[in-house]
């Protein structure tokens, strides 16, 4: 993954709170630990039978503080951190999405 981030654990998951009701998407979570420092990651890739359905979801998701969400062809994918400087989560975050450019 990302320079600088350890995978701590990956597994399926439920959707993440906060996603529109509609189409049910498969989802998986990771948590990454930083190797700077103290920081998390919490990251949610939630597949989608259609693009359009991911595009309806990355809209209609709500923004919190200190977290991203973006979307690659069918996946949502949601960022989420804790104790990191931004060109860390930069870097996690451009990993995520060159990751999900070539699923």
């Amino acid at each position: 993954m990302a320079p600088g981030w350890a995978l701590k654990k990956f597994d399926s998951s439920a959707p993440p709170p906060g996603l529109p009701a509609g189409s049910t998407p498969q989802c998986w979570r990771a948590d990454y630990a930083s190797n700077a420092d103290e920081g998390t990651a919490q990251v949610w890739i939630c597949g989608y039978v259609q693009e359009s359905s991911a595009f309806d979801a990355v809209q209609r998701t709500r923004a919190e503080a200190n977290t991203v969400k973006f979307q690659v062809d069918r996946y949502l994918a949601i960022v989420e951190w804790k104790g990191v400087s931004r060109e860390e989560i930069t870097a996690l975050i451009r990993a995520l999405q060159k990751a999900l450019k070539g699923s």
